[in-house]
């Protein structure tokens, strides 16, 4: 039974809980008004809210204003709010240089999200807090049409996955278990008289193609079983997915520590220790979270991986949008759209700050969007204060330290500094080469100061003559933070 099926699917996949808010995308299909109708029949029992969304895309002239008053009507019926946004679908997919595939289902998520942020802002100003998650109708066929579709254009474990029954904690897809057949069975039994998009049935784009051509192909001559097969497929190949990328997120430990590094960059060393399944992820990871969400294709990851292993310090590879990779000494870098390009020409970033260090509670730097904040701390306090936080430096509160106004800046010219264990001064710059901090970071380290005297270097070093000795009887505790 289907609802029996669905609510399985919920409970197993974690989709839905208990009075939750629920946007449904209906187009007037099978798919969309089962899942309406079985959410619908489990609202009483999970405290639902349902909201029905649909899209008139202007494709189809008549047909299509006639699918939006099926939807509107059956809503009503059901006494769940329907929502319904218009769009010329095609005169935008011209402009954007998209295909009206593309285009219709940028369209379609934009209205879901928008429905789901407007219940949202609702719940906020009532005093709610409830959540708020976008339900679509796809279910076993179309999960076999897209693996079948990535494998022909070419995939990896994770397009074998194919659709997921839940995507960044919103996106749900409740039907992923349920059959077509077995849809248009339940849409019969409840009198569910929906609609039927006529281009669906015309072989004219790929996805239509595999549905009407290459699948029935399949199941009479090679697998009659093909859908039941490809799902399978999609479970396993998610499996492995999920455990690779748990490795994924654990070798983010390698990513570089500096505080003043422009664009997040990798341990190249550490890096050449993975495994390529893992390594070539984490870039494609790393790039995401910098805005590089598609069009990053195997080859660029494969030519990424080779760079990093076998390049020499100066290389550079160019990825899609104006993204790139970069070796710098010891380390890989992300670069991002102008500012990559300012790196390789060797131009930096204009970042010039200085301010009096409040040393009795918070200064803020908004340049870096960060802060300091200092406490005077009794030497028997230190022990609880004491870590290895390279964002944390303690000092010796000499009569020196303890009146002279203490400034956190950019560097300047004739700034030096004598490092923790070391004899003698150092210029700042010779200090840089030596450490190997990149160049591109180099004009945007926050210091320490007294003067040109350089007390420390924030997440690197601090002055041996500033150090926290046996005597010391007050120390002053400094802690760089970023503001979230």
């Amino acid at each position: 039974m289907v609802i029996e099926k669905v609510r399985r699917t919920i409970e197993e996949k974690q989709l839905i809980e208990k009075g939750e808010h629920i946007v449904v995308g209906v187009s007037g299909g099978p798919d969309s008004v089962c899942l309406l109708h079985v959410l619908y029949c489990l609202t009483e029992e999970w405290n639902l809210s349902l909201y029905a969304v649909h899209i008139n895309h202007c494709l189809r002239g008549a047909e299509a204003d006639s699918d939006q008053a099926y939807t509107e009507d059956f809503c009503k019926q059901l006494g769940i709010p329907c929502y319904v946004f218009s769009y010329d679908v095609e005169a935008m997919a011209t402009e954007e240089a998209v295909t009206t595939e593309e285009m219709g289902r940028l369209v379609r998520y934009q209205s879901f999200e928008q429905v789901r942020q407007e219940i949202l802002s609702r719940n906020y100003k009532d005093g709610k807090n409830r959540v708020v998650k976008i339900a679509v109708a796809q279910n076993q066929n179309d999960q076999a049409e897209t693996v079948l579709m990535r494998i022909i254009r070419g995939t990896g474990i994770d397009g074998l996955a194919g659709i997921e029954y839940i995507r960044d904690g919103i996106i749900i897809r409740p039907l992923l278990d349920v059959g077509r057949e077995e849809i248009e069975n339940y849409c019969q039994k409840n009198y569910l008289s929906t609609r039927i998009d006529q281009t669906n049935l015309e072989p004219m784009y790929t996805r239509n193609k595999i549905r009407l051509e290459l699948i029935p192909y399949l199941k009479d001559n090679y697998n009659e079983g093909i859908i039941t097969t490809l799902n399978r497929l999609a479970r396993i190949a998610s499996q492995d997915k999920e455990f690779i990328n748990r490795q994924v997120e654990n070798s983010m430990k390698i990513r570089y520590k500096g505080t003043g590094s422009l664009y997040p960059s990798l341990d190249r060393q550490a890096f050449c220790k993975l495994h390529p399944a893992i390594s070539k992820r984490l870039i494609s990871k790393v790039f995401k979270e910098i805005g590089l969400i598609q069009d990053i294709s195997a080859v660029h990851l494969d030519l990424g991986d080779r760079m990093v292993r076998e390049g020499k310090v100066g290389d550079r590879i160019d990825f899609p949008r104006g993204f790139g990779l970069k070796i710098s000494y010891d380390t890989v870098i992300f670069l991002k759209g102008q500012l990559g390009e300012n790196v390789e020409r060797g131009e930096k970033r204009e970042i010039d700050f200085s301010y009096g260090i409040n040393m009795d509670g918070v200064t803020e730097i908004p340049e870096l969007n960060s802060y300091l904040k200092v406490k005077i701390l009794k030497a028997e306090q230190m022990d609880s204060h004491f870590g290895k936080n390279p964002l944390t430096a303690f000092f010796d509160r000499s009569h020196k330290l303890a009146k002279a106004p203490l400034i956190i800046r950019t560097r300047k010219p004739g700034d030096y500094i004598i490092p923790l264990g070391m004899e003698g001064t150092k210029k700042l710059q010779d200090f840089f080469t030596d450490e190997k901090i990149r160049k591109e970071d180099r004009d945007r380290l926050p210091l320490i100061c007294l003067g040109s005297e350089v007390l420390w270097i924030v997440g690197y070093r601090i002055n041996e003559n500033y150090k926290v000795k046996k005597e010391s009887k007050e120390i002053v505790c400094i802690e760089y933070m970023h503001a979230t």
